[in-house]
């Protein structure tokens, strides 16, 4: 992916308009943090462990769930390309610019779900000579992965919405009265 294309003036343009996605994106992203402050509050380092094998086994399918569905939506995203293409060829731009947004936002969700794989493959158990900071320190970035990853998704989400209400609208037949 080229970092140059995150950068571009209408793909911001794009993530500025969508204030939805922007606001869902900080929502889970607080009640995630939330969610980790209960776990601090309620767990104790010694059941570290538990929580780590817990947040690693649904983690496994969440980000297998979510690689799924974001490789499906960036095929979506250029057949969606295609058929509004045929459909107008003076389509409105900021379709355009939405459908762009998303597929990044997919190939993102993508990228950090093969690093949560990565993430949730280290093992843990009780070794000999592992330091308790590598449990916590292993929880935390997962954690924070799994928030980050549910966010992109319902940001993605909304973006997406926004993107199929542009085109309903363009391609609704106007009303005589």
């Amino acid at each position: 992916m080229n970092i140059a294309l995150l950068m571009e003036r209408p793909l911001l343009e794009a993530l500025n308009n969508n204030k939805p996605a922007i606001a869902g994106f900080i929502l889970i992203c607080l009640f995630g943090a939330f969610a980790r402050s209960l776990n601090g509050a309620i767990y104790e380092d010694s059941e570290l462990m538990n929580l780590l094998d817990s947040i690693q086994r649904s983690g496994l399918y969440l980000c297998s769930a979510i690689a799924t569905v974001s490789g499906t939506t960036l095929a979506l995203m250029l057949t969606m390309i295609g058929l509004v293409r045929r459909i107008d060829e003076d389509f409105d731009f900021n379709v355009y610019r939405s459908v762009s947004l998303v597929s990044v936002t997919s190939a993102t969700s993508l990228v950090v779900s093969v690093i949560l794989l990565l993430v949730i493959s280290i093992p843990i158990g009780e070794f000999d000579g592992v330091p308790t900071l590598y449990y916590k320190i292993l929880y935390e970035v997962t954690f924070t992965i799994v928030v980050f990853l549910c966010a992109i998704s319902a940001a993605t989400v909304l973006i997406l919405l926004s993107a199929i209400l542009a085109v309903v609208r363009n391609i609704t037949p106007k009303e005589n009265t």
